[in-house]
């Protein structure tokens, strides 16, 4: 099993530019990399929100739009992943969790969306879907003549 890169030695290493960081991991450390998990990570600090917000949008502009299209070339993943630091000290960075759906009538209403409107995509009707509720169908359905939802 590969040996985990500790994130108290990587991130401080993204804070201070460390372009050589990728380079001095052993083997086994370097099959750990993880570009996709250190974006996460390196895109939220604790602190000045100024600095918060230059993370988050540098970090998206320099490596998170090609983490996954370069994701054989782990060193350029590094490289990419040290360009978003303004290297101006080292920050507490934090994981950011993936939003959780809604679940209950949520569903229910994206089931009846999607019958409406076949040609949106996922992400439109799960977007339509916090948007309306299940009187705005009902409604919806009157006015077009169809007494039954």
């Amino acid at each position: 099993m590969a040996t985990q890169i500790p994130l108290s030695k990587v991130l401080p290493a993204i804070d201070r530019k460390d372009r050589n960081f990728y380079d001095n991991l052993s083997d086994d450390e370097k099959k750990s990399f993880s570009g996709f998990l250190l974006t996460r990570y390196a895109s939220a600090i604790s602190g000045d929100p100024e600095l918060q917000y230059y993370y988050l949008v540098s970090t998206n502009h320099y490596a998170n739009k090609y983490m996954f299209d370069l994701s054989r070339h782990k060193k350029l993943q590094w490289l990419m992943l040290t360009a978003a630091s303004p290297n101006l000290g080292t920050f507490h960075h934090s994981w950011i969790p993936q939003k959780k759906k809604p679940k209950g009538t949520g569903s229910e209403i994206r089931k009846k969306l999607a019958i409406l409107y076949p040609a949106m995509k996922n992400d439109e009707l799960d977007l339509l879907s916090t948007m309306v509720t299940k009187k705005d169908l009902t409604q919806h359905a009157k006015d077009c003549g169809n007494n039954k939802s």
